[in-house]
């Protein structure tokens, strides 16, 4: 009877064994599959899609530029022998700012002049004799033909002279002269830089949808790096109706006078320009964004799974960029970590 209740007993224990082996073995194996599951997914970060305010407000930049730029060339050939204006002088528009030799176009002149008046005298006598009968109606149109070819050769000597004073077509400043006394010019020849910066203004360039919220005569803040603590108004002159290959329209932005006198052409400047348009909209971390602009692409995350989804995007707002269509409030997106992962592929938010 003992042997038989030791018997039951070894049997009883050797079976509670391999149970406790059977039941420990399987929890290892839950634990070993977790391990693994948490190892091969990639930790990443994550936002939930928002809708949001959008202003359309944007900037843009450009170097401030004079009302008037003129880089001024000879009309005439001859020799500079004098010179009344140096570079940083202001000057008026037909001030006289150099001369060239004259002598020989006085002379030309002259001789012009008075073959002209004598050619006016002989159509006189010869209108006289015509009402006479003495001369043909031939003859008379040959006299009147010489007479405006005399007019012409006049009129084109008296110009070649008062070109030999060279004078301001502008008025501004002279920002590089290209003469000195006993220069030999030639016509075409490069004379002054002239820089009227009585006014500025600044040319912008805006994408073709950013044009169509701007009209004539709005205003623009202005911002330049060189005087930080300041800021300037501005107001749009002039929008183009082409946009360049780029697909930019150039804006033309006229700087208030009374506010610049510190701004020096040349200058790097910041425009901003504010919009009375607000919408709603989803806007993106640039960083979320994969894939070229044509194609963009983002990772959404379903049951900690990353999905690769097509997404079509519009403007960018700073550091985010709004999504026009592929995404809806709610959705989650991976923000960071993209390079590691890919379609499928399990993830784990930090």
């Amino acid at each position: 009877m003992k042997k038989i209740i030791y018997t039951i007993s070894v049997i009883v224990l050797i079976a509670v064994a391999v149970l406790i082996l059977i039941l420990n073995k399987k929890e290892n194996q839950k634990k070993a599959d977790l391990a693994s599951e948490v190892s091969t997914a990639i930790f990443v970060q994550t936002q939930v899609v928002k809708k949001t305010s959008i202003d359309r407000n944007f900037l843009s930049n450009g170097v401030v530029e004079p009302i008037h730029e003129l880089s001024f060339v000879s009309d005439v050939a001859g020799r500079v022998v004098k010179i009344f204006k140096e570079e940083g002088i202001f000057v008026k528009k037909g001030e006289i700012l150099a001369t060239v030799d004259d002598e020989m176009f006085r002379a030309d002149f002259k001789a012009s002049k008075a073959a002209f008046l004598a050619m006016k005298t002989d159509v006189e006598r010869f209108n006289n004799s015509y009402k006479e009968g003495g001369i043909t109606d031939q003859q008379l149109e040959s006299i009147k033909t010489q007479l405006v070819a005399a007019e012409s050769r006049y009129i084109s000597s008296k110009r070649r002279l008062e070109d030999t004073k060279i004078k301001a077509p502008i008025s501004g400043v002279i920002n590089k002269k290209y003469i000195e006394i006993g220069t030999l010019l030639n016509p075409g020849a490069r004379l002054f830089d002239i820089v009227d910066n009585s006014a500025l203004r600044v040319w912008l360039n805006v994408t073709e949808k950013q044009v169509l919220s701007l009209k004539k005569g709005g205003e623009i803040r202005i911002t330049c790096d060189a005087f930080p603590n300041e800021q300037y108004t501005g107001e749009i002159n002039y929008i183009s109706v082409k946009g360049d290959r780029s697909f930019n329209y150039p804006v033309e932005v006229v700087l208030d006078k009374n506010q610049v006198k510190e701004l020096k052409p040349g200058m790097y400047v910041n425009a901003r320009f504010d919009s009375q348009i607000a919408e709603d909209g989803i806007l993106v971390p640039r960083s979320a964004i994969s894939g070229s602009i044509k194609s963009a692409k983002v990772f959404v995350v379903d049951n900690n799974v990353a999905h690769e989804r097509e997404i079509v995007i519009g403007d960018l707002i700073g550091k985010e960029v709004e999504v026009l269509s592929g995404l809806k409030s709610g959705e989650i997106i991976v923000t960071a970590g993209l390079i590691n992962i890919s379609e499928g592929v399990k993830i784990k938010t930090e």
